[in-house]
């Protein structure tokens, strides 16, 4: 069974079924914070906008936020709110959603990869904000410089998004606690203590879910926005973009919508009347790819299969996607755990692992609680990629995704390091607190007993591999956009996601994302306004 899966499903306790539909959508009824949210597609298309963002995910919400501040915009979420679900509310829900993908379809949009790894995409605004497991932390230095990026306006544009997003805890929970010190044992030096940076060794970070146990998402973002200039559609799935190509130049112009409160089909446009208005994709590694295969750009043999007209065709789109993989112990604790985001993070192999923490407890019977502590770990820079490709023409199926985990030999050769670092850490001396009159219980599978085996670790992570949930590419930069995220060979549309990314930024990369929004949106309206400070 694959590990974190089971200590996510362990969870019973806060689950109480009887207040779901069988739907999975929670009874408790959703809040609307803001005045220009709606599910009202037909008046939402009923005028034109400068703007149209496709995904209120981690992108989208700051992005949509930025330009509103000078322009109208049209932010669309096939989701709906975040706000009165508990679902979305806190830490447990990270472990009462992930658990049952296919019991939350108001939140996330579950599937499988061709390697048989479980996966989700947020279906919510606030995407993967509104679901992970919290942990903020910037990206490398040299992650930005690679993207050429303006360091200077990478920085303001982070702080943008901490004043409302990025919490530091103000204590560091038990098992948080003890990872940290077996860390530092292993040699994972030196100590950096609590900063937000990307640093090669120990450190604890800020987090998403405040000190009083609240979530934060990317919506919250959206108190920056203009409210008089913008629209924040929910339960409307983008089923393809529309174009015009009558002056020779394949030209973007709209949106078509289908309506999950009616079920019927809309249509909206950008402002033709204007050179810069666009459409911009932030739905993610998964959906933008798949949003521009549905509407005729990609590889042209591909789109063939399922007779969709070609209109350009981009051979990389849907390619050298990755996810890079985890490996999870997990440790049954004999005193007691609380629900616990990750708060520590070890940075090693010059970037190239990285190990986190979390922990939960769940109810046995009327009186006892199995409390379980999981080291997290990541290669975070694999070699190995893969592929999306269409299944249908339907927008609300999974496309096919093939990762190609340890299909390089030197993400095998990271992961034996990882296992080996994991069994490094259960010996720290904080760790064997935690054992049965001196022995430890794994819950799961167990680590090899012989480090020195490198078959026998090979084995482990490819048997055991999973998610981080930190997918990327599809749409890469110099591949499919440019370095102002423009599709290539495409007039006003352009990509702001993690489709975008060669790698995964940071030891987590919620932070980046959400940075990006901002820094695209910046940089949009320096361009098209030629002033340099919002």
């Amino acid at each position: 069974m694959e590990i974190l899966f089971y200590l996510i499903s362990c969870l019973l306790l806060f689950t109480n079924h009887n207040d779901l539909h069988c739907s999975g959508q929670t009874t408790q009824k959703l809040e609307y914070p803001y005045p220009f949210m709606t599910v009202d597609v037909e008046k939402a298309a009923a005028r034109t906008y400068d703007y149209i963002v496709v995904g209120g995910g981690t992108a989208g919400c700051p992005l949509a936020a930025t330009l509103s501040q000078h322009y109208s915009v049209l932010l669309v979420e096939r989701g709906d709110s975040p706000y009165g679900n508990p679902d979305t509310a806190d830490i447990k829900g990270v472990f009462k959603v992930l658990g049952d993908p296919t019991d939350f379809p108001y939140v996330m949009q579950g599937f499988v990869s061709d390697e048989g790894v479980q996966l989700v995409r947020g279906r919510v605004l606030g995407g993967g904000t509104a679901i992970n497991a919290g942990f903020y932390s910037r990206a490398s230095s040299e992650f930005i410089r690679e993207m050429e990026w303006d360091e200077k306006l990478v920085n303001e544009s982070y702080e943008w998004v901490e004043k409302l997003m990025a919490f530091k805890p103000d204590k560091l929970f038990r098992w948080n606690s003890a990872v940290k010190d077996a860390l530092l044992e292993a040699g994972v030096l030196p100590y950096n203590g609590y900063t937000l940076d990307h640093l090669e060794g120990t450190k604890f970070s800020a987090s998403t879910i405040d000190n009083e146990g609240r979530r934060h998402t990317a919506a919250d973002l959206l108190q920056y926005a203009n409210p008089d200039n913008i629209v924040v559609l929910l339960n409307a799935t983008a089923s393809k973009i529309l174009f015009d190509s009558s002056s020779g130049i394949l030209k973007a112009i709209g949106v078509e919508l289908i309506s999950s409160v009616d079920d019927l089909i809309y249509q909206v446009y950008i402002n033709q009347l204007s050179h810069w208005s666009e459409i911009i994709l932030s739905a993610g590694s998964i959906g933008s790819p798949q949003l521009l295969l549905l509407s005729g750009i990609g590889p042209s043999e591909q789109l063939d299969e399922l007779n969709i007209t070609i209109l350009l065709d981009i051979n990389s789109i849907g390619k050298r996607i990755q996810d890079p993989p985890r490996q999870t112990v997990i440790l049954e604790s004999p005193e007691p755990l609380e629900f616990e985001q990750a708060q520590v993070a070890g940075i090693l192999d010059n970037s190239q692992v990285y190990i986190e923490a979390l922990s939960l407890f769940q109810q046995q019977n009327s009186i006892d609680n199995q409390y379980l502590g999981a080291f997290v770990s990541k290669v975070a820079f694999p070699l190995s990629r893969g592929e999306l490709r269409l299944t249908s023409k339907n927008p609300q199926d999974n496309p096919f995704v093939r990762y190609n985990y340890f299909s390089h030999t030197f993400d095998v050769q990271e992961c034996i390091l990882v296992v080996k670092l994991l069994s490094n850490l259960t010996m720290a001396t904080s760790i064997r607190e935690f054992t049965f009159n001196g022995t430890l219980r794994f819950i799961g599978s167990k680590l090899p007993q012989n480090n020195l085996d490198n078959n026998a670790l090979e084995k482990f992570c490819k048997d055991t591999v999973s998610t981080f949930w930190h997918y990327h590419g599809g749409c890469e930069v110099n591949y499919v956009v440019d370095k102002m995220f423009h599709v290539k060979g495409v007039d006003n549309l352009r990509v702001v996601d993690s489709s975008i990314f060669k790698d995964s930024p940071g030891t987590n990369p919620q932070a980046t994302i959400m940075m990006l929004g901002r820094f695209a949106g910046v940089r949009i309206l320096q361009e098209r306004m030629n002033i340099c400070e919002y």
